[in-house]
């Protein structure tokens, strides 16, 4: 009898740690809430939005108590290498019209393998959209998911089971340590649906699919106007700080998200009632980006710079390890074993992938493979060199022989841990001053840009 893709892997138990640590440290705040949410009483499916091709599943993978199991879809599981790999990675395929309708009918014996995941007790997760989406935007949803929940609940029986909604919001789809926000809702139990089911499974598709559309979208950033998305999302940059100040919100990632949902949730009820006011605020939002990319200066970056002080703070800040390192010798020792143990950070590969990947929806995804699996490897060669050299020239900082390849993996991952903090507080600085040259340089234009700043105001 072959293996069940949810049985005990003990190499998948050893890598999916190492897998869920370089999540967190691909984000400078990973943030979770409503982990109460999560079933204890029955069988679950997870159930997020979609807007990054591995980035929501790998969120996924880092709040699930039990491996979860994925479906995928089934064109990239052709080639046997791929496949082997994604079904040791606890991914299945799921096939779809474009893939032939001959193809369709393989489906059943996929969603039987589903439902003997869920019958084990052990999460699956379905993308609730069914293919990925660049924008904060919740798109139809698909069937596929609801069919297999309630082919899965007539097997369970009396046996409870959920589908749990999960918002997941990205503050920047490509730029490296933005922050990422999983939010987690109430489940919705699917034994409700299940006489229906049976009687009549249209209905009860439509049912279930409406009820996690509706729970879906107070759980994430969902901008329903398309004509005006851009502008709409240029608002939700430029009035946060504003609003949270306003608010006596604490500039956190969790309150940033939920600043941007009421902007936006505002907007969409300006323009569906098409008030005078949302063609104003759309006009100078287009204008105030306008200006912006014209400048070369970013959206948040105008709204949200440190003070002339403050940036000069942080520049001393920044500098200050640089000088010390400078005089004196076994500070420079250590900084430099420390860039070598862990020189990701300052490796942009982001604007390597952008150039390379076409598909902005990939671009995050590959970024984060690219830089784990370089950072292993790195971290692997780097450690067997200090220990078979003793540490070389750090034993002037310490005789600890071989022990500095064991130095090297904990610093390495201390450099993991940090750099999300240390690159964003780097970034910040470098934009505040970016702000403070301009306006030295373009005081005019700067002037421009604030006067149409100051225009982009509206309650809430």
């Amino acid at each position: 009898m072959s293996k069940a893709i949810q049985d005990n892997d003990l190499l998948y138990n050893i890598l999916s740690p190492l897998v869920q640590f370089a999540c967190r440290c691909h984000y400078n705040s990973f943030v979770v809430r409503g982990m109460e949410n999560l079933p204890t009483n029955g069988a679950y499916i997870i159930a997020p939005c979609h807007q990054q091709a591995l980035m929501e599943p790998l969120a996924v993978l880092n709040i699930a108590p039990k491996p979860p199991v994925f479906l995928a879809r089934a064109d990239i599981f052709k080639k046997p290498t791929f496949r082997a790999i994604l079904t040791f990675l606890k991914i299945m395929p799921v096939y779809r019209i474009r893939d032939g309708q001959d193809q369709l009918g393989r489906n059943r014996e996929v969603f039987d393998r589903c439902r003997d995941v869920l019958v084990d007790g052990f999460p699956l997760c379905l993308m609730a959209e069914g293919r990925h989406n660049n924008r904060h935007h919740l798109l139809p949803l698909g069937k596929g998911m609801f069919r297999i929940a309630g082919e899965a609940q007539l097997a369970l029986g009396d046996h409870p089971l959920y589908i749990v909604p999960t918002g997941i919001d990205f503050d920047e789809y490509e730029q490296p340590y933005s922050n990422l926000v999983v939010n987690i809702g109430r489940p919705i139990a699917v034994h409700l649906f299940a006489e229906t089911y049976r009687t009549n499974e249209p209905l009860a598709l439509n049912q279930m699919r409406d009820a996690l559309a509706e729970a879906l979208k107070p759980l994430m950033h969902d901008i329903r106007t398309d004509e005006h998305y851009d502008e709409v999302m240029t608002l939700c940059n430029v009035l946060n700080r504003s609003m949270r100040n306003r608010e006596g919100l604490r500039n956190t990632a969790w309150n940033r998200f939920l600043v941007r949902q009421k902007i936006s949730q505002r907007m969409d009820a300006l323009i569906a009632a098409g008030a005078p006011e949302a063609e104003r605020l759309a006009a100078d939002a287009a204008r105030f980006a306008d200006k912006c990319r014209h400048l070369r200066i970013g959206e948040k970056t105008v709204a949200e710079h440190w003070s002339l002080v403050g940036t000069l703070l942080a520049l001393l800040t920044a500098i200050l390890p640089i000088a010390v390192a400078v005089i004196f010798p076994v500070v420079r020792l250590v900084l430099l074993f420390c860039l070598l143990c862990y020189p990701i950070m300052l490796i942009p590969t982001h604007l390597i992938i952008k150039r390379k990947i076409k598909d902005p929806q990939f671009r995050s995804s590959v970024n984060w493979g690219v830089r784990f699996f370089f950072s292993i490897a790195y971290t692997i060669v780097v450690a067997i060199v200090m220990a078979c050299t003793g540490g070389g020239w750090m034993s002037e900082v310490a005789d600890i022989g071989a022990w500095w390849g064991l130095v090297a993996v904990v610093v390495a991952h201390i450099g993991a841990i940090v750099s999300g903090p240390a690159f964003t507080f780097l970034r910040r600085t470098a934009g505040s001053l970016h702000y403070w040259l301009l306006r030295m340089i373009r005081p005019g234009a700067m002037r421009d840009i604030k006067a149409t700043l100051d225009n982009l105001r509206f309650e809430v």
